[in-house]
């Protein structure tokens, strides 16, 4: 996975702070970034909104695996997928452990969030049978979902190199 990440926000990051990261997002805490401009650049703005600001800014980041990472990849939003999201939204009474450096699937975006809603209090069946989260996952799959990487730790924050940021316009 070398190459370029980008990371939308309400101001630029070229130095990551994990102690700034937030709970209850799709992979737990940590750094996120995605390797499309357009979903960084969206989420920038989205951001940048909420902050009531005129522009928001994707930072650059050049990723090298030089380290001896721990990666887990989604390859697509299916049921493994699904349980790994609710269990970090705060939806699942099961703790999740893992160990991994490096985390990259599917972004979990605003229809994604109205989904797992509607699987949560009950309107596909009893939220954790098979049979409601196939359903959900069914309905996720006309969707055009990014990816996300996520960066939980100082050793996979070591492995980025910040390149550069630029102003995206909120409206």
């Amino acid at each position: 996975m070398n190459g370029l990440l980008y990371h939308g926000s309400y101001t630029e990051v070229s130095k990551i702070d994990l102690l700034k990261s937030y709970p209850k997002k799709d992979f737990g805490l940590g750094f996120y970034t995605t390797q499309s401009k357009i979903q960084a650049e969206k989420f920038a703005k989205i951001k940048s909104a909420r902050n009531n600001k005129l522009f928001g800014f994707v930072s650059v980041f050049e990723f090298s695996d030089k380290a001896d990472l721990k990666i887990k990849k989604f390859d697509k939003p299916d049921i493994n997928w699904l349980n790994f999201v609710l269990e970090n939204r705060g939806f699942s009474n099961k703790i999740h452990e893992n160990d991994f450096d490096i985390i990259i699937g599917a972004v979990a975006d605003d229809i994604v969030g109205l989904v797992l809603n509607q699987l949560i209090i009950g309107t596909y069946g009893e939220a954790n049978s098979t049979e409601a989260k196939q359903t959900a996952i069914r309905l996720l799959d006309v969707e055009k979902l990014y990816n996300q990487v996520l960066f939980r730790t100082q050793k996979s924050i070591d492995a980025l190199n910040f390149k550069e940021a630029y102003r995206v316009k909120v409206n």
